[in-house]
């Protein structure tokens, strides 16, 4: 056979196939049974920022669940269908307490639709409208504390703003959260009143107004934020009282804890958890934070602290270490942005651990210098811990 016969009875094979492929129909895998029968006995119960629909399945052997269509805000028609297993469908996603509609279909597995069933309700507040009255700005050192409340522990997105050199609103920070409360303080200013600001959005498109700090009467105002520096490590020293645990194991040292070197860590001994630490200040200081940063060959891994306490003492301590002398300040916990297991980090993960992971002292705090770190859990099973700094900030400038 030659080459053009080949090439011919080829053209002649390929025709043949795109002829069949034209002719086939898609078509429903399963034979309709017919129109399938509306949803009946349904019955709403609103929730925040929407509603879930109760309604009777038909009870039909084709039947695959019932679709539910409806709008939001942005006017886009969305649906959300749920199994014949199941007896409900949640609807969410409205920023209103205004009467809205659902059309409610009963789904065969021929893809086929029942007649309509329009459904009214009207949704509870919603949880972005919640959060967004909860949201409290007030002045903090070098700059302003954010705080809000979110009950729902909705997926919430806030953005954090303050003015730029030429005037104009700029997002600082932006974060997500579904924690059912929240802190962050935006920080680095100067003492000039300036205008602190949020905004808060949803998964849904909803986008709070810009929230101000405001006055008694409603007006709002700017914030002049604390005085606030990085303090001085030279006076500081590391006190290890008698029950507590010395960061001078695996190569490390005790002073490495305050050298402003992130590339030292101290380590205590293999068996020393919870590990206890004193820090001497080296004089009174009216302490706005505490900075701790994790050994950074291990983010969020080994000995590395989860959990830890703060204590202080108003005198020079005891070298007992007796508990009893020592007023416990806070209760912390470090935060791993993903909450992925320990082991995996992604680049927002390791971003937090480079930048140190921030604790705040109450603004009405009296000056001190005695402290007393309780590190209770770490990031895996290790008996021991690991850290590479503790760095102080607030105004030493007191009396």
């Amino acid at each position: 056979m030659n080459i053009m016969k080949k090439v011919y009875i080829l053209i002649i094979c390929s025709l043949i196939i795109l002829a069949s492929c034209g002719e086939k129909q898609l078509e429903p895998i399963t034979e309709s049974l017919g129109k399938p029968t509306v949803p009946t006995e349904i019955s709403v119960e609103p929730i925040s920022g929407g509603v879930i629909i109760s309604y009777r399945v038909p009870d039909v052997e084709d039947i695959l669940g019932v679709k539910a269509m409806y709008s939001l805000a942005d006017g886009k028609q969305r649906e959300v269908i749920s199994s014949y297993y199941n007896d409900r469908v949640r609807i969410v996603g409205y920023d209103d307490m205004e009467e809205h509609k659902a059309v409610l279909y009963t789904v065969n597995r021929a893809m086929e639709l029942s007649d309509p069933v329009t459904v009214e309700f009207t949704p509870l507040e919603s949880s972005i409208s919640k959060v967004s009255k909860s949201m409290r700005i007030v002045r903090d050192f070098g700059g302003a504390q954010y705080s809000w409340n979110n009950e729902d522990r909705e997926s919430i997105t806030m953005e954090m703003l303050t003015n730029n050199e030429l005037g104009n609103m700029e997002a600082m920070k932006i974060m997500t959260t579904a924690s059912q409360t929240g802190t962050y303080a935006l920080r680095g200013y100067n003492v000039d009143p300036r205008w602190f600001a949020a905004v808060v959005r949803d998964n849904y498109g909803n986008v709070s107004d810009t929230i101000y700090p405001r006055n008694e009467l409603g007006e709002k105002i700017q914030i002049a934020p604390l005085y606030e520096q990085k303090l001085d490590k030279s006076p500081m020293r590391v006190v290890i009282l008698n029950n507590d645990a010395a960061f001078n194991d695996f190569g490390a040292n005790n002073e490495n804890l305050i050298d402003d070197n992130l590339d030292t860590f101290g380590h205590s001994s293999n068996g020393t958890m919870p590990a206890s630490v004193t820090i001497d200040l080296g004089e009174y200081v009216k302490l706005s934070r505490v900075v701790i940063y994790q050994r950074n060959n291990e983010y969020y891994g080994w000995g590395n602290p989860r959990t830890f306490e703060v204590y202080y003492s108003e005198n020079e301590p005891d070298r007992s270490g007796d508990w009893g002398q020592w007023t416990k300040l806070l209760d912390c916990e470090v935060i791993k942005p993903s909450g992925m297991p320990s082991g995996t980090n992604t680049d927002e993960d390791i971003e937090a651990a480079k930048e140190g992971h921030d604790f705040s002292f109450d603004i009405d705090q009296k000056p001190l210098r005695y402290l007393r770190f309780k590190f209770t859990k770490v990031w895996t099973s290790s008996t021991f811990c690991h850290l590479a700094e503790l760095t102080f900030y607030g105004d030493p400038n007191v009396e």
